[in-house]
């Protein structure tokens, strides 16, 4: 297991006994936002399925990035009508959970890779080890210009009382209720962002260019900016540089990987303002959140 995966898998260890289905339509209602209407989403969930003994956040997450995964491949299927199904069902001693797509595809030749570190698919590995973490499986079929099937195994637990999803609490979750402004114009990082950061409990926005993130940035108080370098209309640079007169340049995280770059380096030693380099590992990210948060907080004070 990597250290990344590692991480994830053992990031919060709070085992509860749960109705799987709950989990899902709950997850399903989190990234609503991030379908248009060219992309349908349908359901079908089996009645009365046992119970799972799961981390509620860390299953969440895996859900979120199979969705997540599964928009991903209908948005790069040539602006086709795109259908996502989502169903739950009873298998022997387990539970499964299948995402069907119909976009894209995946070629041939990466499936047999497609949970490991180098995978072009983002997040599945960490999504394979939280899941194996858990006693379960993950896997994949895929006919590329066809679509594709993922599938989650969880063992059932013993039959037991029912429990209710647990709230979000913020002695749990470092992150929590803290607002985040994800700018950035590549979705797949905007995805990856997302995901990590609302299982540590933060509300995301999302900006895909500089001048949005400007009209976000005057319409909205936010906790945090994580900001890319380069971008099509405005670079990070210039965008830090407009928000200068509303005194929360402290509150910016850079996520680069143009740091070989000299005038890139000037400015972020010019200015001191926090930055981590892609790829970068999930606890990276976490950590400098929640450093730049506590620092900028201090400042406000």
């Amino acid at each position: 297991m990597t250290t990344e995966g590692a991480a994830a898998a053992s990031a919060r260890v709070h085992r509860t006994v749960l109705d799987l289905n709950q989990i899902l339509q709950k997850t399903i209602q989190s990234c609503e936002h991030r379908r248009n209407a060219e992309m349908s989403l349908t359901i079908e969930m089996a009645k009365d399925l046992p119970h799972v003994s799961i981390d509620p956040y860390q299953i969440e997450h895996v859900l979120l990035r199979l969705i997540a995964n599964a928009e991903d491949a209908i948005r790069s299927n040539d602006g086709s009508p795109g259908q996502i199904h989502v169903k739950t069902a009873l298998q022997g001693d387990r539970i499964q959970v299948t995402v069907t797509d119909n976009g894209c595809g995946i070629h041939a030749h990466e499936m047999a890779g497609i949970f490991d570190d180098e995978s072009t698919q983002i997040g599945l590995n960490i999504a394979a080890e939280i899941v194996k973490d858990h006693g379960g499986d993950l896997y994949a079929w895929s006919s590329f210009g066809k679509g594709s099937i993922f599938t989650m195994e969880l063992p059932i637990e013993a039959a037991g009382p029912r429990q209710e999803l647990p709230a979000k609490v913020s002695g749990q979750q470092p992150l929590h209720g803290k607002r985040i402004l994800v700018i950035d114009d590549d979705l797949h990082i905007t995805a990856l962002l997302y995901d990590i950061l609302t299982m540590q409990g933060a509300e995301i926005d999302d900006a895909n260019s500089g001048e949005e993130a400007i009209g976000k940035i005057h319409g909205k108080s936010y906790d945090l900016f994580i900001c890319d370098q380069r971008m099509p209309d405005l670079s990070g640079e210039q965008l830090f540089r407009a928000i200068e007169p509303l005194g929360i340049q402290c509150r910016f995280l850079f996520v680069t990987g143009d740091v070989v770059n000299e005038d890139t380096m000037e400015f972020l030693r010019q200015t001191g303002v926090a930055y981590i380099r892609k790829p970068f590992k999930s606890t990276e990210l976490v950590n400098a959140v929640e450093a730049v948060i506590n620092r900028s907080q201090q400042q406000d004070f």
